[in-house]
């Protein structure tokens, strides 16, 4: 399977990025995990136990979880560790891996995810009980994250602030563990012989390669250098051979004009109200199959403590308004001082007429005082000038790196790739994440940033685009959950 980003530390309590947290969710069992339809399943515990107000849960763990062994690790625990090291997974490396999780000094991006946790104690080797200071809804799909996986303590001092910089500097009590890393080439799984869990290991390896060019995932996917992978819309419709694949379709990006606020025109508000008002986007989807309208930013499949964000969940959209987009043209060239606005709009070949379509409304909207370009990039030019900050408007994929629907809303936050401040921002997103113990009330939070970004012209939502979860018909048993961090390949075949 193609990674698209080299892991820069494969420890997982501080796994950020897709690759780093794919690794993680086969390498490491927590205490539960997401099964193939979303519910919680048992993990290393075997059982546990919420009690009536949801303050305490009480975890209790098989005795024969172990962590995965070879002779590297010869480097950290001497020559004689298969006699010196006790392999057996207990409840104190759980509670070491959380709590480093929840220290400043670790700098986790899932410590948030524990900001309920008041204490954690373990009675015995195989009882944790954490102690929650409110009740948190999403507690245990929380556990299910990279932070909270379990780390040995006397294994991690040994390795001297190398931990997960290598495959010897890692212990892994997963279906698999970290065999070989290759800088810049590929990230190979070995089959964890130690592994005692709920189903048996299938596959004896599996390799993550690292590919920095998206153009070639489609070729290897036809030619069959790759079992499995997640493909954009253009890519999935460039694959020749669909005979030979599975695959499920993922709504999980979200194609918005946005405006990079430090440019000086799209710093202004009314410009971009302007411009958002002059769209009129439906008759889009009259004839797209393969789209459809967009009814907020965060795409349908991400979700909050395991049910879907955007079911029966509405963004309040701008809408097209003619005698408003002019007015609000016209207050933006007061406040400029300008009497006409030039605009460069990037944009893909594949999305090329509808922007030019879009273009044309704008125009007629606005008159000859707005003067407008489109011009066609590639997808990775397109990506790489967003994050540069090197465009004015551009029509651009929200691609949800993970399932959770507050991490998209969060990335909007100071320093991001719009260029875009707000001490009000700032707040209704601390709110997302002072709302993470309520179900209702961090959905509420999520909607109310939401409609913020979307009522400031920060973003325009204009449609849902598909991606495509894609496997060789010769392999069976891979599946995913929501997004392209959370593949799990236990049960994986091939013929």
């Amino acid at each position: 399977m193609p990674i698209m980003d080299e892991p820069t530390s494969l420890d997982p309590q501080i796994a950020d990025s897709n690759s780093e947290k794919l690794v993680a969710a086969n390498c490491y069992e927590g205490l539960v995990r997401i099964m193939a339809d979303g519910t919680i399943g048992k993990g290393v515990a075997t059982d546990w136990n919420i009690s009536d107000d949801g303050l305490t849960y009480t975890f209790k763990l098989r005795n024969n979880s172990h962590w995965a062994m070879f002779s590297g690790h010869k480097a950290v625990l001497g020559e004689n560790y298969e006699d010196t090291f006790d392999i057996t997974v207990k409840a104190e490396d759980f509670k070491f891996g959380i709590e480093r999780t929840l220290s400043e000094q670790t700098g986790s991006a899932d410590a948030p995810l524990f900001s309920a946790v008041k204490s954690i104690s373990t009675p015995d080797d195989f009882t944790i009980v954490f102690n929650l200071s409110y009740a948190d809804d999403n507690f245990l799909y929380a556990l299910t994250n990279p932070g909270a996986m379990p780390c040995d303590e006397e294994f991690f001092n040994l390795t001297n602030g190398k931990y997960g910089l290598d495959a010897k500097y890692l212990l892994c009590n997963g279906p698999f563990h970290v065999s070989k890393w290759t800088e810049k080439t590929s990230v190979k799984l070995a089959k964890n012989n130690e592994y005692n869990g709920e189903s048996s290991v299938s596959p004896s390896s599996v390799t993550f390669y690292i590919n920095n060019d998206d153009s070639e995932v489609a070729d290897k996917m036809n030619s069959v250098t790759y079992d499995v992978a997640f493909l954009s819309s253009s890519q999935f419709s460039s694959i020749e051979n669909k005979k030979d694949l599975n695959s499920v379709a993922v709504q999980n990006v979200t194609y918005s004009f946005i405006f990079n606020q430090n440019d000086n025109n799209y710093r202004n508000k009314n410009m971009r109200l302007a411009f958002c008002r002059s769209c009129d986007t439906s008759s889009l989807f009259d004839s797209q199959s393969d789209i459809s309208k967009a009814d907020g930013i965060v795409p349908p499949s991400c979700k909050i403590g395991g049910e879907d964000y955007r079911n029966g969940n509405a963004a309040e959209l701008l809408s097209y308004d003619e005698t408003l987009a002019k007015k609000n043209f016209n207050d933006a060239l007061l406040d400029l001082g300008s009497s006409s606005v030039e605009t460069t709009i990037l944009c893909t070949e594949q999305y090329e007429p509808f922007v030019k379509q879009m273009v044309q409304k704008l125009q007629k909207t606005l008159g000859v005082k707005f003067v407008s370009t489109v011009k066609v990039v590639s997808e990775s030019d397109l990506e790489a000038a967003v994050n540069d900050g090197n465009y004015s408007v551009a029509f651009y994929p929200f691609k949800a790196k993970s399932s959770f629907a507050g991490e998209i809303i969060e990335g909007f936050d100071q320093n991001n790739i719009f260029g875009y401040e707000s001490d009000v921002l700032s707040q209704k997103i601390r709110n997302i994440k002072n709302n993470s113990g309520s179900l209702e009330g961090e959905r509420s939070a999520v909607a109310d940033a939401e409609n913020y970004l979307v009522s400031e012209a920060v973003i325009m939502p204009v449609f849902y685009e598909n991606s495509y979860f894609v496997t060789s018909k010769k392999t069976s048993g891979i599946y995913f959950y929501s997004s392209a961090d959370n593949v799990c390949f236990i049960n994986a075949k091939k013929s």
